[in-house]
């Protein structure tokens, strides 16, 4: 092999005043250089059969010291007063990500020490390895850091971890810009290939509006008296975006305002009524589709006998619920029989499910369908069936209808005729579940994860489905078990091989199933609480302390490729991330052919 030229500054040479090993060592700096934490550097060390043997590294710490100097009055006598003799020096220490060729062998003490660029900063980062590059932020000096794909589309792995406190971490940010980078750039599209255009995300918005508005340009990247606008397009053209926008191809979900009738107002102050499509569910779909277990979704429940009658319930539902031929999204409970037809009239007033002679009960909404399960399960009723509880207890059936009758008020305005259900017709889905009680938004999580999930079973891997949800400790958490959090555990540990993609976002991954954190092949980090740092094994002492000291837009990435996390900046986005940064309004689009996920 010969010897490769390191095009980069000299800085230093490796320091054999301490041991060099096959994972760290010291450099002694040229009084001229100036690295940073971070950045990339390389050492060659010629082998005695005359190969020329790597090292890449990234600087993790610096430090300097007066040689010379023994108690704290003599650094003025070096320094200033010059009356006693010292050497200033000063050295970082370095963590080795990679030696081509691949040989475990420490560097040479004196060898000089590069900064690495050009092919040698690409061989630093494997990017030679990289069949598939995304640019998912910036190092230090400005230049892209990038993610092998295939640790992201299920090919080699999938799902990332993001982690971080609330409010100056960015998870959901950051979150937004990996979609950016995927959706609205030709690097991404290239990636998801033929698939791009049917390619879809879900994203949940579970704090403020937010989320909302980023069909929207950013104002404050284009205005001229903003600081921060220079340097974000600057860095915007360092990943290849000429002109940083807005989302292209978005459609917004709201649930109904609470004082609203037939679904038409969306429970939003930020948009307008019509840019907004309100989103629920027919009482056929909640049957149909099992939805009655995700209105039971507390560990409590899970603890208890309420489990076995809702199963036991759920069941029955499904086997005497049928469709309403000339009331869409109505369902109507009846045992059939041969030449039963079920026709009823469009407009039905009374509050109580109608019974009709001989066809059965009609339901329109989650008031009737709590009318009829209480008057099946409850002992006293005169339409009580055993079979829907299969011998529980009277205790066991008064504590579930206790709290399915305390789901009504928190949920029960999802469930009802005329409303709409949540279709992926566009690239980036947005809905709002801000406003819902917590007990709705578990409800709506789990409803719709467990649709995509099991259409994608039905289905090709391909076109991929990406889900961003933030607060995934409220829905996966360590302790406990729920409907919702099994349908996340299943996605983190056979998504990829479905092409269903999680990118979760918490406060502290020691608060979320480590079966969805372990199975994340990209974990990221922003800004953490000190006393949560200790928890990220993946990190070095070092990264665990700056954690606790990161400004927005600093991140740690880390992949399976590379053997350490790197640190990187993303941009200032150039779409709205609430409704003071709204441009304006986008053209309006024409609809999409629905996919299957929207169809019965």
């Amino acid at each position: 092999m010969s010897r490769a030229p390191l095009l980069g500054q000299r800085l230093g040479w490796v320091d054999g005043s301490l041991p060099a090993n096959t994972r760290r060592f010291h450099v002694v700096l040229d009084d001229t250089a100036a690295p940073q934490l971070d950045d990339l550097v390389a050492t060659s060390y010629q082998l005695p059969n005359g190969d020329t043997l790597v090292h890449y590294g990234i600087v993790v710490e610096s430090s300097g010291i007066i040689e010379g100097a023994e108690m704290p009055s003599d650094t003025p006598r070096i320094t200033g007063a010059r009356t006693m003799p010292g050497v200033t020096s000063r050295r970082i220490e370095v963590q080795i990500l990679r030696t081509v060729p691949e040989m475990w062998i420490a560097p040479d003490p004196g060898a000089e020490v590069h900064r690495a660029i050009g092919e040698h900063r690409d061989k630093a980062l494997f990017l030679d390895q990289m069949e598939q590059k995304l640019a998912v932020g910036l190092d230090q000096s400005g230049d892209p850091i990038y993610a092998d794909f295939s640790f992201l589309n299920g090919e080699k792995g999938g799902h990332v971890s993001i982690s971080g406190i609330s409010g100056v971490a960015t998870k959901t940010s950051y979150a937004l810009f990996l979609l950016y980078m995927l959706f609205e750039t030709d690097e991404g599209r290239a990636l998801l290939g033929v698939h791009a255009a049917q390619t879809r995300a879900l994203v949940f918005s579970v704090k403020g509006e937010d989320l909302l508005h980023i069909d929207r340009d950013n104002a404050k990247l284009r205005d001229p008296e903003n600081p921060r606008g220079d340097d974000a397009r600057a860095q915007w053209r360092a990943l290849g975006v000429e002109a940083p926008g807005r989302f292209n191809n978005v459609a917004l979900y709201a649930p109904r305002s609470p004082g609203s009738q037939h679904g038409v107002v969306p429970a939003v102050d930020s948009r307008e009524t019509d840019e907004v499509t309100v989103f629920g569910w027919p009482p056929w779909d909640f049957i149909r589709e099992g939805l009655l277990r995700f209105c039971f979704a507390d560990n409590e429940d899970q603890r208890s006998q309420v489990s076995f009658v809702e199963q036991r319930v759920r069941l029955q539902l499904a086997r005497w619920a049928f469709p309403v031929h000339d009331m869409p999204g109505a369902a109507v409970l009846c045992e059939p029989r041969p030449g039963t037809s079920f026709v009823f009239d469009r407009v039905v007033n009374e509050s109580r499910p109608q019974r009709r002679p001989g066809d059965g009960i009609l339901i329109r909404d989650f008031g009737n369908l709590v009318d009829v399960i209480s008057d099946k399960v409850t002992g006293e009723s005169p339409d009580y069936d055993p079979g829907w509880v299969a011998g529980a207890a009277p205790g066991t059936c008064s504590a579930f209808l206790r709290r399915l009758h305390a789901q009504a008020p928190r949920l029960g305005h999802l469930v009802s005729v005329g409303v709409q259900k949540v279709k992926l017709t566009r690239s980036v889905n947005v809905v709002d579940i801000h406003s819902l009680h917590d007990a709705a938004q578990r409800f709506v999580v789990g409803a719709l994860l467990s649709r995509i999930f099991e259409f994608k079973q039905r289905s090709r891997r391909e076109p991929l489905r990406f889900v961003v949800l933030d607060e995934l400790n409220k829905y996966a958490p360590r302790h406990g078990q729920s409907p919702i959090k099994e349908v996340l555990v299943d996605i983190a540990a056979r998504g990829r091989s479905l092409g269903v993609l999680l990118i979760g976002a918490q406060q502290a991954a020691s608060e979320v199933d480590g079966n969805i954190i372990r199975n994340a092949a990209l974990k990221i980090v922003g800004r953490l609480d000190a006393g949560e740092a200790s928890e990220y094994r993946f990190l070095s002492q070092e990264l665990r302390e700056r954690a606790a000291r990161f400004l927005p837009g600093t991140m740690v990435l880390d992949q399976p490729l590379i053997p350490a996390p790197i640190p990187l900046r993303f941009p200032f986005p150039g779409f709205a991330t609430n409704p003071t940064e709204g441009a304006r309004a986008p053209e309006r689009e024409a609809e999409d052919e629905d996919d299957a996920f929207g169809r019965q």
